[in-house]
C-alpha cells in the first residue's frame, strides 16, 4: 500500500547536486521545418509494437521522418545533414510520467522555479508530464511560462477540484475546457479528485494496519462521489482519481463504472496510485476499461507505516498481478516526484523490475521476497513508462512511441536496459534528451555525441 505522508525533509535532502545554480532561459527558437538529423548505428528501442526495434532514425524538425536500419535511415541523408554515430548506445522515447508534482512543489519542496525543475526532469530523460495539483493560481502561473517561451517539457494539465484533505475546491474548473491539439507543450488535461487519505488523513483500507489505527478515511459517499464523476464527464474531462487504499479503489471504479454505464471509456477515466487492491479488484479495471496508473519504487528505504500484515501482502502493490488480470490494457507508471526523493525514472525502472528502492542518496533498499512477487520485466515496465503513460494523457497519437509522424521526444542512455542484468539498470544515465526535434539535454561526459548534436541545440 502506499503508506503516503508529506515529505516535509524532502528539500534538505533533494536533488542536491542538480540545484546548485540556474537562471531561467530565455525563449527558446523554433526548430526549423528543415532541419534534418540522423542517428544511427545505435539500439532503438520504439515501443512501436509493429516494428519493435530498429538502428537508426531520421528527424525532419518536429518530428520523426523514419525509423528502420542504418542503410535505409542513411539514404535519406541530405547535404545540410546533421548525421549522429550512436556508437551502439541505446535510443528510446522520453519518459512520459503522467502524475508528477515536480512543477507545482517546485518552489516549496525543491527550492527551485518550475523552470529549474523542468531542467531537473529533462537531465532525467521526463519529456512529457501531466502535472496533478493545479490551482487557478497554478494554472496561471504556467500559462505565463508558456506565453514567455520557457516550457519544454509537454505538460498536461489536471485541475483538482478537491484538495488531498477531500474538500472541494469550487467550479473554477469548469471555465477550463480540457484542450487536445496536436503537439501543444501545455494543456488541460482533466481534473482530479481525492477519494481517500495518504498526504491527508489515511488511506481507505479493508484492514487495519495495526491495532486500533483504524481502517482510514474515505471523503465521500459513493452517492457523492458518483456525483462528482458524472458531473465531470457531462463538461468532458477525463478524471484522474487519487485512490490508495482498496476501498477508495473500489468507490472509484463503481463511480466510474456509473458515469460511463456500460459505454466506452473514451474519455481515459483514470485511477492512480492503485496502491492495495483487493483481488476481487484486480480484472474490475479492464472490464470497465479504467487506465490504472501505479508506482515504480516501493518505500523501503524511508517506510511511510507499518508493513501489511502477512495475510494481506497480496493486496499491496500488486502488478504483477494487476497485469496478469487485465492483458492488452494500458497500464501506466507514475513518477509522483517528488515525493520518494529523487527525480529519476531509470531508478523506477529498476524499481519495478527487482522491487528495490534506490534512496536520494543512491544507497539501495533490498524488499522483502513478498515484495519480489509483485515484479514485472523490463519489457513490460518501459511500455508502461512511455506509450502506456502517453495514452493515459492522450497524448500517445504524438509521443510516446518512435514512429514517422510523431514528435522526436526521444533519449539516449549509456545502455540498454533490455539487455543488461536488471541490478545494473540503476547505474545507467541519461546522456541526451530531445523534445520536438531540439536536444534539451546533452550529459558532460558524453563530449562525442553532444558535439555531434551541437546544430540541435
Amino acid at each position: 500500500m502506499k503508506r503516503y505522508f508529506w515529505l516535509g525533509l524532502l528539500s534538505g535532502l533533494l536533488l542536491t547536486a542538480c540545484a546548485a545554480s540556474f537562471s531561467d532561459p530565455a525563449p527558446l527558437p523554433t526548430v526549423s521545418p528543415d532541419a534534418h538529423y540522423i542517428f544511427y548505428n545505435g539500439h532503438i528501442l520504439t515501443m512501436n509494437t509493429g516494428q519493435q526495434q530498429a538502428q537508426a532514425i531520421a528527424i525532419l524538425g518536429q518530428k520523426i521522418e523514419a525509423v528502420g536500419n542504418d542503410s535505409d535511415v542513411l539514404a535519406l541523408r541530405r547535404p545540410h545533414s546533421v548525421v549522429v554515430d550512436l556508437q551502439g548506445q541505446t535510443l528510446m522515447p522520453g519518459f512520459v510520467d503522467p502524475h508528477s508534482h515536480i512543477f507545482n512543489d517546485a518552489e516549496q519542496y525543491l527550492d527551485m522555479t518550475v523552470v529549474e525543475a523542468q531542467q531537473v526532469a529533462l537531465e532525467n530523460g521526463i519529456t512529457t508530464i501531466g502535472a496533478m495539483y493545479v490551482t487557478e493560481e497554478f494554472l496561471r502561473e504556467m500559462q505565463e511560462i508558456n506565453r514567455a517561451g520557457q516550457l519544454q517539457i509537454r505538460t498536461s494539465l489536471y485541475l483538482v477540484i478537491t484538495d488531498n484533505c477531500g474538500e472541494l475546491q469550487g467550479d473554477w474548473w469548469q471555465e477550463h475546457a480540457p484542450t487536445r491539439a496536436a503537439g501543444e507543450l501545455l494543456r488541460v488535461g482533466g481534473v482530479k479528485i481525492f477519494t481517500d487519505g495518504g498526504t491527508c488523513r489515511r488511506p481507505a483500507l479493508s484492514y487495519e494496519l495495526e491495532p486500533g489505527l483504524g481502517m482510514g478515511d474515505l471523503f465521500f459517499s459513493q452517492q457523492e462521489f458518483d456525483g462528482l464523476v458524472a458531473e465531470a464527464q457531462a463538461a468532458g474531462f477525463q478524471v484522474v482519481t487519487h485512490a490508495i487504499g482498496d476501498r477508495a479503489i473500489e468507490q472509484a471504479q463503481n463511480a466510474i463504472a456509473a458515469a460511463l454505464a456500460g459505454q466506452p471509456n473514451t474519455l481515459r477515466h483514470r485511477i492512480d496510485h492503485n496502491s492495495v487492491i483487493r483481488p476481487e479488484l484486480l480484472s474490475r479495471y479492464g472490464e470497465i476499461g479504467i487506465v490504472p496508473v501505479i508506482f515504480g519504487p516501493y518505500p523501503l528505504c524511508e517506510p511511510f507505516g507499518p508493513p501489511p500484515p502477512p495475510e494481506y501482502q497480496a493486496w499491496e502493490w500488486p502488478w504483477r498481478a494487476l497485469l496478469d488480470a487485465n492483458p492488452g490494457l494500458p497500464v501506466a507508471w507514475h513518477g509522483d516526484d517528488p515525493f520518494f526523493g529523487r527525480i529519476r525514472p531509470l531508478d523506477d525502472l529498476y524499481s519495478l523490475v527487482t522491487r528495490n528502492e534506490v534512496d536520494q542518496d543512491g544507497r539501495v533498499c533490498e524488499s522483502p521476497a513478498w515484495q519480489k512477487a509483485h515484479a514485472v520485466t523490463v519489457a513490460e515496465a518501459l511500455p508502461m513508462m512511455t506509450i502506456n503513460a502517453a495514452y493515459a494523457l492522450f497524448r500517445d497519437e504524438e509521443v510516446g512511441s518512435l514512429e514517422p509522424g510523431k514528435y522526436a521526444d526521444l533519449i539516449v542512455l549509456t545502455g540498454n536496459p533490455m539487455t543488461i542484468e536488471p541490478e545494473t539498470i540503476r547505474e545507467l544515465n541519461v546522456a541526451l534528451t530531445m523534445v520536438g526535434g531540439r536536444v534539451a539535454h546533452c550529459a558532460a561526459e558524453m563530449q562525442t555525441l553532444c558535439a555531434s548534436t551541437t546544430a540541435l541545440r
